[in-house]
């Protein structure tokens, strides 16, 4: 007895851990892979759908495993595959990963992923199944559920714990570190439970068909079309609606773990909790919600963002909940249960490469996730009137209907503003780094039409298609803004105003900052983004028509900036500007000590660093006062609402070594005060610990 306790508490603790170091390694790969792929969103799916695929890939190893070899080899072969793991380790990814270009990173990350973590990871995939089949042996009046239990605990614990523990505490090398030592514990403890199974299995189970999975025996009609679809839709969900939310709020791992928990928890709810799930009562809960989802415009305030995160996610575990509640009921029998789990990984694994790899070959636009939730919609209306059959005859068509008309109205508003009268389509790309369209805009009052370049429902910048105001940039970039501020006061231009200009600019949007340019200048963009670089040749004409002397260089800015250093060519810039902020979500990697840190090497002395970011939701304040005071710099934040004729906020933080640039009349004229009032304790990111829930504005406008 105590022999069978011993064994049920180490099998119990070694799924547990693999459980945790499984869900935890995934944000934090993630995390640490993401400023070197210019903080993109497509950056976490695909690190999502190469997890699903060594997920995958670990139960197809244990499920062929446990087919033509006896428990001793099973067991031997297992160690083996642990002892190569840890010559593996750390899972530190290694700096030649780096891009030297903007290609499509897609299938570099996922090579990255698979020599850096895939090894361990299978590994680590296949322990639930394998352990689960050895106890069987041991102590089959230990129920299985109970170890499922254990390994999902330490699933939900490896999550949670990551934006609240791991990341407040630890680099992300050193996260890196700690996972590897606790891959090392986890070895050894699933060394235990191979020696256990070796020493007190019978001499039948160790020979023999002992510990083998008959293939008779798995055999039968099983409904494999509907495990494969039901696992791949729930995926696919996952997926999709973390694409929608990080596209317009931040990238971070705190919303790459909150859609991925509840999505977790609704597979532990169907398969261990099933009586909570009530087929009518989520898919009526699904429609509606789905319908209001599908509404709102990109969050501008704290409480819409709060208002339409709570509703995305809500609308996920709904939808996830039918996905798995139903395939808890196609669950077949134990015997054959190693199939069906794979068939689930399998399907999981279809999902994310629907939404990671096909989706942006085969649309413009996000298209995939109203998709899906239609596709979802059809099943839950189908389920209602399914689940509701023992009513009164009008009680399934009834509830179908009026849940149906919710989701219909919500799918009508958002087609309505894709085909918005306000604003005509002109061309719209999709890439790897996201979606940019260029938009024709009438304006009310003047008549005036304009091309506006977006990206996340938020205006990259725009260019008046009449003769006369063709080169004047929009208000927050035109002369009387604390950019232009910076390019005719500064310490070069005061002391000669014809004095030629060499200006840096992370970030070329629709190339506004080249109308600055004058003859003699030298300008130089940095654009991560080709689909920019591409729009803007076709549709905008400030880079073709400035007078200054113009090249772009394709990279994320950073790195770019990065590798120019290291191969000494500092630029000297008399200004440089950080336009990259006016997408959904900021780049925090571009706001870091270290970034700052490439930013000033470039500058000329007494050059100007000039920052634009507008998001109500942000309060930027104490990072930009923090930062300037960690590398002895003088700020200024500029705010254009104290101006005339701005409509939407666009500030600016203009940083310098120049104390005298702010000391000039009309520069200290257009200086705002600090949003925060400076009541705000002062912060520092670096690239260790940068958090970006630290500076969400929760007071409103």
């Amino acid at each position: 007895m105590r022999a069978r306790a011993t064994a049920a508490v180490v099998f119990a603790a070694t799924m547990a851990l693999a459980g945790f170091l499984l869900f935890l390694v995934q944000p934090l790969l993630a995390k640490y892979l993401l400023p070197w792929f210019g903080g993109s969103a497509a950056t976490w799916l695909v690190c999502l759908l190469f997890f699903q695929l060594a997920l995958l890939a670990g139960y197809a190893h244990a499920y062929a495993l446990t087919l033509p070899f006896a428990l001793p080899r099973q067991v031997a072969v297992q160690l083996g595959v642990l002892a190569a793991s840890l010559i593996l380790l750390p899972i530190t990814p290694a700096e030649g990963w780096k891009p030297q270009d903007a290609a499509d990173p897609t299938w570099r990350i996922v090579a990255l992923l698979a020599v850096t973590v895939g090894l361990p990871y299978v590994a680590l995939a296949a322990t639930t199944p394998l352990l689960s089949r050895w106890l069987a042996h041991l102590a089959p009046s230990l129920h299985p559920a109970r170890f499922f239990a254990a390994s999902n605990l330490g699933s939900f614990a490896g999550l949670l714990s990551y934006p609240f523990l791991f990341e407040r505490l630890l680099s992300s090398q050193a996260q890196t570190l700690w996972w590897s030592w606790g891959f090392g514990l986890y070895a050894a403890l699933f060394a235990a439970c191979g020696l256990m199974t070796l020493t007190r299995a019978t001499p039948a189970e160790k020979g023999g068909n002992g510990g083998r999975m008959s293939l008779s025996a798995s055999a039968g009609r099983d409904p494999l079309a509907a495990w494969l679809g039901l696992s791949a839709l729930g995926s696919a969900l996952l997926l999709a609606t973390t694409n929608a939310v990080t596209q317009w709020s931040a990238v971070i791992p705190f919303l790459w773990v909150v859609p991925l928990t509840l999505y977790l928890a609704s597979f532990v709810i169907a398969f261990g909790v099933s009586r909570l799930y009530r087929r009518a009562a989520f898919a009526a809960a699904f429609l509606v919600l789905a319908g209001a989802s599908l509404v709102p415009d990109p969050p501008e305030t704290t409480a819409s963002f709060v208002g339409q995160l709570v509703l995305q996610v809500a609308t996920l575990f709904a939808g996830a909940m039918i996905c798995h509640g139903e395939l808890a009921r196609l669950q077949p029998s134990p015997v054959r249960l190693p199939k069906f789990y794979l068939a689930v990984a399998g399907g999981g694994a279809l999902g994310g490469a629907v939404v990671a790899v096909l989706a942006p070959l085969v649309f413009s636009d996000y298209f995939e996730h109203p998709l899906l939730l239609a596709v979802t919609g059809a099943l839950a209306a189908s389920l209602i009137v399914k689940g509701t059959s023992a009513g009164p005859r009008w009680a399934a068509p009834g509830l179908a209907s009026a849940a149906g008309l919710c989701f219909l109205a919500g799918l009508g508003a958002h087609a309505w503003r894709e085909v918005a009268p306000d604003r005509t389509l002109v061309e719209r790309v999709r890439n790897f780094y996201g979606v940019v369209k260029v938009v024709r805009e009438v304006d009310a009052e003047s008549g005036q039409a304009s091309l506006v370049m977006q990206q996340a429902g938020v205006d990259q910048g725009a260019q008046s298609l009449s003769p006369e105001h063709r080169m004047k940039p929009m208000c927050g970039f035109d002369s009387g803004s604390a950019l232009g501020l910076a390019l005719t006061y500064n310490g070069k231009r005061r002391a000669d105003t014809a004095a030629p200009l060499r200006i840096g600019v992370v970030g070329l949007g629709a190339g506004m900052v080249a109308a600055h340019g004058r003859p003699g200048d030298t300008m130089r963009y940095y654009e991560l983004n080709p689909a920019v670089l591409g729009l803007v040749d076709r549709h905008f004409t400030f880079v073709r028509d400035g007078k200054a002397t113009t090249d772009v260089v394709l990279g994320d800015g950073r790195l770019v900036l990065e590798r120019e250093l290291a191969e000494g060519k500092a630029q000297g810039f008399d200004v440089l500007v950080l336009n990259a902020f006016r997408g959904a979500s900021p780049p925090l990697h571009l706001m870091t000590k270290e970034a700052f840190d490439i930013y000033l090497a470039h500058l000329a002395e007494g050059g100007i660093l000039a920052v634009n970011f507008e998001f109500e939701i942000f309060e930027m304040a104490p990072l930009h006062r923090g930062l300037a005071r960690r590398l002895g710099l003088e700020v200024g934040w500029f705010d254009p609402k104290d101006g005339e004729g701005c409509e939407e906020a666009i500030s600016w933080a203009l940083f310098t070594r120049d104390t005298s640039f702010f000391a000039t009349p009309r520069v200290k004229a257009r200086m705002s005060a600090w949003r925060d009032g400076g009541r705000l304790p002062d912060i520092v990111w670096t690239d260790s610990d940068s958090n970006l829930l630290a500076i969400i504005n929760w007071r409103g406008p």
